[in-house]
């Protein structure tokens, strides 16, 4: 294409992002079709252009460099698609549906969005200027590095010449094999993609180099700075636009922009669904239902408050064990989780090997709960729930369990019940992936400062809650490119709908908290970690765990971002009591849910019977057995010594509650 041209075609676009037309979609489709007319008509000449210089032609195809000049009009087309779509709907924007963002103080809009992330924002200016400020004092450490990414490119020049040339050459650093973001074969094959790809891995890997070279006086600066670099990197990655990843370039191409069009509606409605959350749609959630295909072990809701049900599982077996578990899930998600399918439900597992069952389901709290706290969940809400499970199975022992934040709150509810006994007894209590000492709560951790907290606290105080979208937000963006840009991708610039997948449908339908008790939560825990030292007043009195006797059943895992396994294992030195502590693989909830079916090779646990939890993690996990399959089964075992005799069913539930209606109940579908 000409020098003349090519501006022209500059200036075309140029006054194309500028134009205030108004036309509908339609019309630009019309204009695309149009205009693809012109551009097979190019290639038609091309081709023929092409005949007369067979020899250039065989050059240019073995070089594998991509012909883009077919492309130019489609682009400015695209454009004009894109001018006509904002044009039309931007007004829409920062205002969101009026079911969607209005609240309980008014419309959450762009000022709110701005004044929650403002210390975000500051912070990570600070860092910047902290991490600028070491480099200062050691500029050595800024040239190694500078030098050691000029040498790549360096490398990367001579590589990309000896392929124009059709010669071997190795290149200066590959992807990793596991790497999702370019798996298609044309960013290897592809000249032009493979030299992109590469300086954005050399580019990126500096990065990281120079953040870990330079000394930072506070670790926690250092964890900052290296999350946002993480960030950076993953957001400027050539698979993220357009014009530099070929599998969107192919499908702009093949269906004149139709792609990013569905793709722009695709963004709209995650927007207009939950406007300035950083939503992306993971899965189809028309594929799901709770109660239908998510939720599905039965049982009967048999208790109700202000603040949970309680469910109790229909029993599968002619006996069960006579002393009740209760499981305490997380209050900052549904309890679904562990009963998410038939093969992944632990509330299956459960009945299956004779344990009576009940279950907390806690209630989505509005702004009518936002003087809720600790005192609220504990009183009303586990000790409540204790005492209606061994009313309804006449038993005066009963065993816990707990996940995640359920866990914090079952070890608070131990060590109160220490000091203020209640008529019934807890014989055992298991903790999956549960921190009690915040000193290393893993990557959430560093986000966790006073202006921060304040920030979210003001926000929370206009509601009356926190809005769970905000945390599943922070979640995806701990590991950005699983959980969110290969959804921009697919979603956005493929204009594809995600795949149905259970368990991310269930993480994007988030709860709320009550106002009060994430303060507390915040505070307490993430900044002060004020249980392990003994310093959380409940009800007048301190809370020491070191005091409690009960029986401990812990498991945690090896990739868990949130309840990091070194910082769970540390924490049991606070108890004085029996642990028991499970190591299985994977991540926060793909560890916990394994499903009662091993699949060989891919879980597995370690246990240790040499040493004690005392020890240091490290010497633990040193000495410990790796075995294979699910840690379910050993639990069970562990489980059993505290459940007491087998009994039939019709002598150990004496339907003293009536049932209210079905699980999964009424509180777990609330939005």
């Amino acid at each position: 294409m000409s020098d003349n041209k090519s501006k022209k075609n500059k200036i075309t676009a140029k006054a194309s992002l500028k134009s205030d037309d108004k036309n509908k979609i339609e019309t630009s489709k019309t204009e695309v079709d149009s205009n693809q007319k012109n551009v097979n008509s190019n290639s038609n000449n091309t081709n023929s252009k092409a005949t007369n210089n067979q020899s250039k032609e065989e050059a240019t195809s073995n070089m594998q460099y991509p012909d883009l000049t077919q492309f130019n009009e489609i682009f400015q087309n695209n454009i004009k698609i894109y001018n006509n779509l904002i044009s039309s709907n931007f007004s829409n924007f920062g205002k969101g549906s009026k079911d969607s963002a209005k609240t309980a103080g008014g419309e959450f809009g762009i000022q709110d969005l701005l004044k929650s992330i403002n210390p975000t924002t500051s912070k990570i200016m600070e860092s910047l200027e902290k991490f600028t400020s070491e480099i200062g004092k050691n500029p050595t450490v800024y040239y190694d590095n500078i030098g050691k990414w000029l040498t790549q490119l360096t490398a990367l020049n001579f590589y990309f010449v000896s392929r124009l040339s059709n010669q071997n050459a190795t290149p200066p650093i590959k992807e990793d094999k596991t790497d999702k973001r370019f798996s298609s074969n044309e960013w290897q094959q592809n000249l032009f993609f493979d030299f992109i790809k590469q300086f954005y891995l050399i580019t990126s890997q500096m990065l990281d180099n120079l953040v870990e070279s330079v000394q930072f006086p506070d670790p926690k600066q250092k964890a900052l700075m290296q999350f946002y670099i993480k960030q950076l990197n993953m957001a400027m990655s050539p698979s993220n636009f357009v014009f530099t990843n070929p599998d969107v370039m192919l499908a702009t191409f093949k269906e004149n922009g139709e792609n990013l069009v569905r793709g722009y509606n695709n963004f709209r409605e995650d927007y207009l669904k939950h406007p300035n959350k950083f939503f992306i749609s993971q899965t189809k959630f028309s594929d799901f239902k709770v109660g239908e295909n998510l939720a599905t072990t039965p049982g009967k809701v048999i208790f109700k408050n202000e603040v949970f049900e309680l469910i109790h599982y229909k029993p599968e077996t002619e006996t069960q064990f006579e002393k009740p578990l209760l499981i305490v899930p997380p209050f900052i998600n549904k309890f679904y989780i562990m009963d998410l399918n038939e093969k992944k439900s632990m509330m299956k597992y459960l009945v299956e090997n004779k344990m009576n069952t009940f279950l907390i389901s806690w209630k989505n709290p509005s702004i009518e709960s936002k003087n809720f706290g600790f005192e609220e969940y504990i009183d009303n809400g586990v000790l409540k729930a204790i005492e209606v499970a061994c009313e309804e199975t006449g038993s005066k022992e009963i065993n816990l369990a707990s996940y995640c934040v359920g866990g914090t709150l079952v070890a608070m509810v131990l060590a109160y019940l220490e000091q203020k006994p209640i008529p019934y007894k807890i014989n055992s209590s298991t903790f999956f992936a549960s921190l009690i000492d915040f000193a290393e709560p893993g990557d959430l951790g560093i986000f966790i400062t006073d202006e921060q907290i304040k920030a979210i606290e003001d926000q929370m105080n206009s509601v009356g809650y926190f809005d769970g979208k905000n945390m599943a937000a922070a979640f995806n963006f701990l590991r950005p490119g699983d959980l969110y840009w290969n959804y921009v991708v697919n979603n956005y610039l493929l204009g594809n709908q995600p795949t149905a997948f259970d368990m991310l449908y269930w993480n994007s339908d988030s709860t709320r908290l009550p106002a009060k008790l994430h303060s507390d939560y915040l505070r307490s825990m993430y900044l002060h970690n004020k249980i392990v030292k003994k310093e959380y007043k409940f009800k007048d009195l301190i809370l020491d765990l070191s005091k409690i006797k009960t029986p401990m059943f812990h498991v945690a895992t090896t990739e868990d971002h949130i309840a990091p396994w070194k910082s769970v294992f540390s924490g049991l030195k606070n108890y004085s009591n029996q642990c028991k502590f499970i190591l299985a693989n994977s991540g926060h909830i793909a560890g916990i849910i394994q499903g009662k079916d091993a699949k060989p090779g891919k879980q597995y646990f370690y246990d240790n019977e040499k040493i004690t939890v005392q020890s240091p993690p490290t010497d633990w996990l040193d000495s410990a057995s790796k075995k294979d399959g699910s840690w379910w089964p050993q639990w069970i075992s562990w489980l059993e010594q505290f459940s007491g005799k087998n009994k039939k069913i019709n002598e150990i539930n004496l339907n003293k509650f009536k049932e209210l209606y079905p699980a999964p109940g009424k509180y777990v579908v609330e939005q």
